[in-house]
């Protein structure tokens, strides 16, 4: 049995960090179980509604202890729902592989993608330590931060540069909101003229998993240890709020991907489930772009 609350309040959803339902720009459920819940946001993308992931949340808020009744009873629940496309991201876990094939309605397809996470106890590789070396005698230092203006401004200038749409009124909103969260900070990496080069916005999604969410750095020679610098000094402070778990919110950039695991970041398995409505199979050349826009805005 699934009980279903439509625009709940703030207290009432699986997020630690509210802002990923309360400030997505979109309307949201909860979908409640006995002994886990998720949420998802419900918009229209050229007249055709959605229900998916918070447009800036890694996943829907799955419990990663999720009984196979619960699995059940939510996913035959969301395909069951009137909505004509269905884009529900499944938290990350080395161990959800089979149970998702195992025990998925028929009516969903699963795409697998990645993200890569680092275990916090665990010293960083040489290399990274040689080039947090390297940006400390460049005189970069790092500082935690309340103010996320630079978080904002560096992280809509990286999508920029990637050609990524992205909805830059409401992440500023969004962020706004996340700064005060208490499962948050902010870290900004200054160069020796006191101008801030990288910064990173990060989230707690769990209690003991900390979350890249947010962040960008201004191009230059510099860009690539002062990120190393950033990173590793939110790493200290995640730990230090007693995080075990560093999660770099996964990439499908080669480039950035291979950034990621040379911190020693391993390759965790998430999975994406879609479904689509009978009627617009046919047309699923003009559907793309849709299904494309609805996770790009982030």
């Amino acid at each position: 049995m699934v009980e279903i609350v439509d625009n709940s309040s703030t207290n009432d959803h699986p997020f630690l960090c509210s802002s990923w339902l309360s400030n997505c720009g979109a309307e949201y459920s909860v979908f409640k179980t006995n002994n886990t819940s998720s949420a998802l946001s419900r918009f229209s993308l050229k007249g055709v509604n959605v229900l998916a992931t918070p447009l800036w949340a890694l996943d829907c808020g799955l419990s990663i202890d999720c009984s196979q009744s619960d699995f059940i009873d939510l996913t035959t629940c969301w395909l069951s729902r009137p909505e004509a496309i269905k884009l529900i991201d499944i938290p990350p876990s080395d161990s959800n592989t089979s149970f998702v094939n195992h025990h998925l309605p028929s009516g969903f397809k699963t795409q697998w993608r990645h993200t890569r996470q680092i275990d916090l106890h665990s010293p960083l590789p040489p290399t990274r330590r040689k080039q947090i070396r390297r940006a400390d005698r460049a005189g970069i230092t790092c500082k935690l931060v309340d103010d996320w203006r630079n978080v904002t401004v560096l992280h809509a200038e990286s999508r920029s540069r990637k050609d990524l749409k992205s909805n830059n009124v409401q992440l500023a909103k969004l962020l706004t909101a996340i700064s005060s969260e208490s499962f948050s900070f902010a870290v900004e990496a200054i160069d020796s003229t006191g101008k801030c080069i990288a910064a990173g916005g990060f989230v707690f999604a769990s209690t003991d998993t900390c979350l890249y969410s947010f962040g960008g750095q201004i191009r230059s020679q510099q860009s690539g240890i002062s990120s190393v610098s950033m990173l590793s000094f939110a790493m200290t402070h995640a730990l230090k709020k007693g995080a075990s778990t560093f999660d770099f919110g996964g990439s499908s950039d080669p480039g950035v991907d291979r950034f990621y695991k040379e911190f020693g970041a391993k390759f965790v398995p998430r999975a994406r489930l879609v479904a689509v409505v009978w009627w617009l199979r046919p047309v699923v050349w003009a559907l793309s772009p849709f299904v494309k826009s609805a996770k790009m805005l982030r």
